[in-house]
């Protein structure tokens, strides 16, 4: 499997990924680092999806550590809307 994502590497050689990239195991990758440097908007792209990966990584861990108690999910259902009537 061949996929291409774009992303910046600054000049500490830290890569950001531009946008989310859903694998089923780790994988091997191959960068080419283009003689150009990133617009404003790209920049703001991949700080934006660093900011959104670690909300979600501490969420996850969060719960992880904390699971919900099978009596606190139950006790909103009657408030969910699921759009179906």
């Amino acid at each position: 499997m061949l996929q291409t994502v774009e992303a910046i590497i600054d000049e500490k050689g830290i890569l950001r990924i531009l946008e989310p990239v859903d694998l089923p195991k780790n994988r091997r990758v191959i960068v080419t680092i283009l003689n150009e440097e990133p617009t404003e908007e790209t920049i703001n792209r991949a700080v934006q999806h660093q900011n959104i990966a670690l909300l979600e990584k501490r969420q996850a861990d969060g719960y992880a550590k904390f699971p919900p108690k099978k009596e606190e999910i139950g006790e909103w259902e009657t408030e969910q809307e699921w759009g179906e009537k």
